[in-house]
C-alpha cells in the first residue's frame, strides 16, 4: 500500500503538458487596446496637458506646452490619431519585451522560437529559483545559463518546474 502511495503522490507525478509561459492573443490584444486609449486621451487632452505643463515642472513640459498651441481643426483631428499610432507602436514594443518560458519533460526552453531561445536539456539542467525578482536556471557545473524576467507568476513557474521532476529552490 505504501508503494502505491509513493506512485500517485504529486512529487512523483509527471506532467506529460508542456508549461508555457507567454503572452496570449487576448493579452495582446488588452494591451494594444490600452496602450491606443492612453494615446488617443493624451492626443485629445493635450491642451490640457499644455496648461498643466505650463504650471508644474514636468518632464518635456515645454515641447508639450508648445504642442498643445497648435488650435487648427485639422491638428485637433490628427492628435488624436497620432496618439493612438503611438500607442500602437508602445503596444508592439511592449508584447515584443516579454519573454516566453516553456517547461516541459526534455528541457526548458526561454524566448521565442523565431528568435534564437535558449534551450536547457534535463540532463544539463541543474537547479532554477527567483533571486532579486529575476528567474535563475543554471547549468551542471553551477554556470548560470539564464537570469532575466521570464513571462508567468512566480508561485505557476515555480510549479512548472517541480511537478516535472526540476529540482527547484536557492543553492
Amino acid at each position: 500500500m505504501d508503494q502505491r502511495q509513493s506512485k500517485n503522490s504529486p512529487a512523483t507525478q509527471k506532467s506529460p503538458n508542456p508549461a508555457n509561459f507567454a503572452l496570449s492573443r487576448t493579452d495582446v490584444v488588452i494591451i494594444g487596446l490600452v496602450c491606443i486609449g492612453v494615446g488617443v486621451a493624451l492626443g485629445f487632452f493635450l491642451p490640457a496637458l499644455g496648461s498643466i505643463a505650463a504650471k508644474f515642472p514636468i518632464p518635456f513640459g515645454e515641447v508639450i506646452e508648445k504642442l498643445s498651441r497648435f488650435d487648427q481643426p485639422w491638428v485637433i483631428t490628427l492628435r488624436p490619431v497620432i496618439g493612438a499610432a503611438l500607442g500602437l507602436i508602445a503596444a508592439f514594443f511592449i508584447a515584443a519585451a516579454t519573454t516566453p518560458l516553456r517547461v516541459d519533460e526534455d528541457g526548458i526552453t526561454i524566448g521565442r522560437d523565431d528568435d534564437h531561445p535558449l534551450r536547457i536539456s534535463r540532463t544539463s539542467f541543474s537547479t532554477a529559483y527567483f533571486a532579486d525578482g529575476k528567474l535563475v536556471v543554471l547549468t551542471e557545473g553551477g554556470h548560470e545559463a539564464f537570469k532575466g524576467d521570464v513571462e508567468g507568476k512566480k508561485d505557476a513557474i515555480a510549479e512548472a518546474f517541480t511537478s516535472r521532476g526540476y529540482r527547484w529552490g536557492e543553492i
